[in-house]
């Protein structure tokens, strides 16, 4: 871009002793015979602007003629986004479009600022932006001011990163890839802008969980914004990188660039990849106390109230120091452990316990395992219906005592099993859990060696026991499905059969036939649906 033309214009927004010395000098501030130069910072005898910039600085940019500048399509935003100043007089508008400017080869991105406000919020942004520069951050390139319109002019056609997805929403392999090679710059170059950043302004100007993100549309580059542009920009970070890397000599337009991406990647590495968020959705859910749960794939019917099974048919071992109970910090949920490894506590010291056994399964081993044979299991099944089907990688096992408002008329203890009695033995199929016939009880006797009764517990004053079970896993749109049946084809593997898993060595998983089981929803404030599903000791 041809920056020569305007020097002059530029050089003359220094001096504002004439009203005709720069044509471009009433793009910058409108009746710029008003302004008076003080310490080198523009103030006007007109209006008290705080946000006037120094001159020096603003002729760094070009003066763009409002005529020079073309809209081709505005880039749609949430309303939140495009809203500038809430003020008393009323509101700003900030819109961003893709545009050309006359005489200069190449798309721009303009963002345009019109209304009430708009001009402060204009002078505050470009403050920002002007003090930037780096090659993943939106670069300023010039700069327009008429009365009541305001714009910045950034360099390259920039589309919002959920748009920029969307484009590709037909097919999930490059969908997958861009998510995928995003992180890589996430880790690198947005590392290396964030810490700029701070090194100019000494504090952070944007949410490093969820930067605003551009796509520039020429060569697929991250690019960040210092403006939230809402949740069209939101740049959704997988739970881990995973290297891959994006081929610059690749258009994803162009025909045949899927086969080229497929050739790129390995079948594990794109497994992963899909592995988690923003890819894979989280669900939860909660069991009956009555039935062994443990990693694997249910198929959740919430009409008919049953979860099919489809468990893993090798041992998996989980290290012992994550198999404990936990409690709430604020709360003295330790209590004393046994030499039997019961733990008991005084019933004079329970306000409101709440324990917590979580089991946390391998983090993305078990996902990728099923993404590897989900296709063969569905065809097996005959399944019409893939994203109901639950990968569960956490299962968690609550107890609690609630508050009582009746006396307690006698002292007694709480007695609390250890971890291990969850377990159900190592035979296959492996790794299940379930609640013991006995998790807790309330004694008289500090040796625990009589039980009480629900009942006379309960009639003696002491808090109900009540238990659930939670689990927690991940689901797949079936355009996930079908994109790892495009690749697992394009890589001359069969997805109707064990091939893939077998030849990546993942832990194989076999249908468990007449395995459902009924799933319910707890409702505390409901003792009565509780004491039904059985959660009360």
């Amino acid at each position: 871009m041809d920056l020569q033309a305007h020097s002059e214009a530029g050089s003359a927004l220094v001096s504002t002793n004439t009203t005709d010395s720069a044509p471009y000098a009433g793009a910058f501030f409108p009746q710029a015979n008003g302004f008076k130069i003080r310490g080198g910072i523009f103030t006007s005898n007109v209006t008290n602007n705080v946000h006037n910039l120094p001159p020096a600085q603003l002729s760094e940019f070009r003066t763009i003629r409002l005529g020079d500048v073309k809209l081709v399509k505005e880039i749609r935003l949430s309303l939140q986004s495009v809203l500038v100043g809430r003020q008393i007089q009323g509101v700003g508008v900030r819109r961003v479009y893709h545009a050309e400017i006359r005489r200069d080869p190449g798309p721009v991105t303009v963002a345009m600022y019109q209304g009430d406000g708009a001009e402060d919020e204009w002078r505050q942004h470009v403050a920002k932006y002007e003090s930037i520069r780096h090659p993943h951050i939106m670069q300023l390139y010039g700069l327009v001011s008429t009365k009541g319109l305001y714009a910045m002019v950034f360099h390259d056609e920039l589309i919002p990163y959920a748009q920029f997805l969307r484009r590709f929403q037909h097919s999930p392999i490059l969908s997958t890839y861009i998510i995928g090679y995003c992180p890589i710059i996430e880790t690198t170059e947005f590392e290396e802008a964030a810490n700029y950043i701070s090194d100019v302004f000494r504090k952070p100007l944007i949410d490093y969980n969820n930067p605003p993100a551009w796509i520039r549309s020429a060569t697929g580059e991250l690019c960040l914004d210092l403006t939230p542009g809402g949740p069209e920009t939101c740049f959704a970070l997988p739970w881990w990188p995973v290297h891959v890397l994006r081929l610059e000599n690749v258009s994803l337009d162009a025909p045949g660039s899927e086969d080229k991406i497929i050739s790129s990647l390995r079948e594990d590495q794109y497994h992963k990849l899909c592995s988690g968020y923003p890819i894979a959705r989280f669900r939860c859910f909660q069991v009956s106390i009555e039935h062994a749960v443990g990693p694997g794939i249910f198929w959740s019917d919430s009409q008919h109230g049953t979860v099919t099974c489809v468990r893993i048919t090798e041992l998996l071992v989980l290290p012992e120091q994550e198999f404990c109970w936990s409690w709430n910090q604020n709360q003295d949920g330790a209590g004393e452990l046994l030499p039997n490894s019961w733990i008991r506590y005084e019933s004079c010291r329970i306000s409101a316990l709440e324990l917590e056994l979580q089991l946390l399964f391998s983090s993305y081993e078990i996902k990728k395992a099923w993404l590897a044979q989900a296709n063969r299991i569905f065809s097996e099944l005959k399944v019409a219906h893939a994203e109901d089907y639950v990968c569960v990688d956490e299962i968690q096992f609550f107890l609690r005592c609630s508050p009582n408002k009746r006396h307690i008329d006698a002292e007694g203890y709480l007695f609390v099993c250890p971890p291990r009695d969850f377990r159900t033995g190592n035979e296959v199929p492996a790794n299940l859990y379930q609640w013991p016939d006995c998790p807790a009880y309330w004694s008289l006797d500090p040796s625990g060696a009589a039980r009480l009764s629900t009942e006379d517990a309960g009639t003696l004053g002491f808090p109900a026991i009540h238990i659930e079970t939670i689990m927690h896993g991940r689901t797949w749109d079936h355009s996930v499905y079908r994109g790892l049946r495009r690749l697992h084809e394009r890589k001359g593997l069969d997805p109707d059969s064990l091939e893939v898993a077998r030849q990546l060595r993942y832990p194989l998983y076999e249908v468990v036939h007449n395995a459902d089981v009924k799933h319910w929803y707890c409702k505390q404030d409901n003792p009565a649906i509780c004491r039904s599903l059985g959660h009360y000791l």
